[in-house]
This record gives structure tokens, C-alpha cells and sequence, in this order.
């Protein structure tokens, strides 16, 4: 038996459950007044029910299902921030007496940020359930692969001379590290793609830059945006391929805070659709547990 736990940060289910979920987020210190206000306002635009739960229980589903043909698997979810938590999760795999577990974080590019909030907590709670399973974890995915997939997403938006495409992806602290791998693969991923649509210009920028520390990745996209105003771009189409799937950071951070700048430097805005469940993504998924394994 091979367990893989899909690891997420988490987002609760309804707007009573917000500051629960911000109190697992500080670690039981007191929740500061700024956060439990942005985050009620963001969850108010969706009724308090985040996108991306749905999503994520479709991804669930779905790479459950066509691992089913490559042997016995058992696919779980651990919400590093929500429920199920990843002990939930291990719990749940813990009677399977697994050969293998393999830890898969649904974000994009490899981090020594994500893989150490996610994989220090997951081998404490596998300790102390006294399970001996080879771990594999699965620290982001290859460039070649996401690129396809965001190419073919991008088919479908008409691109012209008066169209600026801004790759998006989420800051990290670097104050841990200077996330070198993360920014690269960032990078690499926004150049291929653009060499599959076809495009010569393109630009990158980092957004949800967080309020504490003071070293984040950068530039920022609303740095960027001043460039793409000073080039004179009448229209801006923004690719998040730093996410995968449709969630609050989008929504707002970047559907309505970033939106609005655009629109009052008198550019139109435009954001991509995300591979959220689509088949291509759920074959990226197989394929990068099976290489993992075999």
C-alpha cells in the first residue's frame, strides 16, 4: 500500500469558522486585529466558503481515481492550517500500514518555505504514531510540465500588441532563506510559457507580499505595473502560475485590490483562468507521485 497525503494550507467552510481558523494560524497567540479584519472582508466576498475547498475535494478525487489503475493506493487530504489537519490525515492512513507515503503539496515550485512548514509537522505527527514508512515528498513540480499546461490554458485569450502578460506568483519571506530555487523556478516556468504561446515580451512580479519582515521576494506586480503603464500597454492579461487552484488570494489580492489599481492607471484588466482540477493537472499530479515511487 502507498498513502499520498495532498497537503493544503487550508480555508474554513463558513464565515462563523474564520477566527478559529486564524487562531490555528498564530498558534494560540492573540490574533491581531488587522488580520481577523482583511480576512473577514475576504471571506465575506465569498460567503465564507473559499473556491478552493471544492477544488481541492475534485483534485482529491480525481488523482484517487486514476491512480486506482498503477496499484493500491490510498489518497488523503492534511490541511496544514484547517480540517483536516495533516494529522487528521495521518491518522487516516495509519491503519494502511503503508510501504510509502508520499507527501504532496499542491504549490507549483519547489520552496524551502512550504517544504519546511509542511514536512517538519507531517514527520513529528508520523513519529509519533510509530509508523516506519519511507517518505517521499514532493518539493514542487517540473517547469516543462506546468508550462503545457498554462499554455494550453492560455489558448483561449486573444494576446496582442496591446497586451501586457504578467506572470504572478506568491512572495515569500527570504529573511529564512533566499528561496533561490523558488524565484528560478518562477521564472523558468514564465519563460517557457511565453515561448509557447508566442511571445517576446512578457513580465514577472510577486504579489501578497505579507506585513512583517522586511525581505520578500520582489519585484512587486504593482512595480511592475508601473512599467507596463510607462511602455504604453492599454491592456493587462495577469497568469498566476505561482497557484494552482482558485482561492481567496486571488480573488481579492489580486481580482479586486490589483484590479482597481489597474483600473485607475486606465488599463483593462484581464486574470487567466487556473488548472483547478482539469485533467492535465491531475496527469501532472500521477505522474510526479509515480516518478517519486518507481
Amino acid at each position: 500500500m502507498i498513502s499520498v497525503i495532498l497537503m493544503a494550507y487550508g480555508s474554513p467552510s463558513k464565515m462563523e469558522d474564520v477566527y478559529e481558523y486564524l487562531e490555528g494560524i498564530y498558534e494560540g497567540k492573540p490574533v491581531p486585529e488587522y488580520a481577523l479584519r482583511e480576512n473577514t472582508e475576504k471571506y465575506q466576498m465569498v460567503n465564507g466558503i473559499s473556491p478552493s475547498n471544492a477544488i481541492i475535494h475534485k483534485i482529491l478525487s480525481a488523482l484517487s481515481d486514476t491512480l486506482s489503475s498503477d496499484g493500491a493506493f490510498h489518497v488523503v487530504l492534511g490541511n496544514k492550517h484547517w480540517k483536516p489537519s495533516l494529522e487528521n490525515a495521518v491518522e487516516e492512513i495509519s491503519t494502511d500500514s503503508p510501504d510509502t507515503i508520499v507527501a504532496l503539496p499542491l504549490f507549483p515550485f519547489k520552496s524551502n518555505n512550504v517544504k519546511n512548514s509542511y514536512l517538519g509537522p507531517l514527520m513529528e505527527t508520523i513519529e509519533k504514531k510509530g509508523i516506519h514508512s519511507e517518505i517521499k515528498f514532493i518539493n514542487g513540480f517540473e517547469c516543462q510540465g506546468l508550462a503545457e499546461i498554462w499554455a494550453k490554458l492560455l489558448g483561449k485569450y486573444r494576446i496582442n500588441e496591446d497586451t501586457a502578460v504578467l506572470f504572478d506568483a506568491h512572495s515569500l519571506p527570504t529573511f529564512g532563506g533566499k528561496e533561490e530555487d523558488y524565484d528560478a523556478s518562477f521564472r523558468e516556468t514564465a519563460r517557457l510559457i511565453a515561448r509557447r504561446i508566442p511571445i517576446e515580451e512578457y513580465f514577472v512580479g510577486y504579489q501578497s507580499r505579507g506585513k512583517y519582515g522586511s525581505t520578500w521576494l520582489d519585484p512587486s506586480i504593482y512595480e511592475i505595473l508601473q512599467k507596463i503603464k510607462e511602455k504604453g500597454y492599454k491592456k493587462i492579461l495577469t497568469v498566476p502560475v505561482g497557484f494552482i487552484y482558485e482561492h481567496l488570494e486571488i480573488l481579492y489580492d489580486l481580482d479586486y485590490e490589483f484590479r482597481k489599481r489597474v483600473g485607475e492607471m486606465d488599463i483593462e484588466y484581464t486574470r487567466s483562468d487556473l488548472p483547478n482540477d482539469s485533467k492535465d493537472f491531475i496527469t501532472l499530479l500521477r505522474n510526479s507521485v509515480l516518478k517519486e515511487i518507481w
